[in-house]
């Protein structure tokens, strides 16, 4: 079984992917994950006319290619998930099933609640900080992941628990 995973985002690398070796049967299991252009061990261009979906599509194409994929099974966790459903779109012949982990279908209705939770949950220097190191594209800075991870993601549920 070969699987391809992309990794979330913005900003993460595959290098939390690394543990899936450990955790599932290593027999008949193939993992192969990458860092998407921009992040950890890729180039990280000053173009942002490349930061766009159907460029990120081809990459996953590029990359299923140079690996030799077909009949594989594709797993997008967060921003990996809404790109691989992309990837879908376009090059579903070569996948035999994929798995969408922690992400939305809708960007739209995601951005809006999010934006609703910021301003519930930050305080007013705290949004104006996580406002400025999303602009710069700053998502690896210490301030940016604390603020992400630890007061907005513990927060993000789209349905009521229970």
């Amino acid at each position: 079984m070969k699987v391809l995973l992309l990794h979330g985002g913005p900003g993460f690398t595959h290098d939390y992917f690394e543990c899936f070796e450990d955790f599932l049967p290593k027999e008949g299991i193939e993992f192969y994950y990458y860092d998407q252009l921009g992040v950890g061990n890729s180039d990280i261009p000053t173009d942002t006319s490349l930061w766009n979906i159907p460029r990120y599509v081809e990459e996953v194409e590029q990359v299923r290619k140079g690996l030799g994929l077909d009949n594989f099974y594709l797993l997008g966790h967060s921003w990996g998930g809404m790109l691989a459903m992309e990837y879908l779109q376009k090059y579903q012949s070569h996948v035999k099933a994929a798995v969408l982990s922690n992400m939305t279908a809708g960007m739209k209705s995601y951005t809006s609640y999010t934006e609703q939770l910021k301003q519930k949950l930050f305080t007013q220097q705290e949004l104006k900080t996580y406002d400025s190191l999303d602009k710069l594209k700053l998502y690896d800075s210490p301030q940016y992941q604390d603020l992400l991870m630890n007061k907005l993601y513990t927060q993000v549920c789209l349905s009521k628990a229970g």
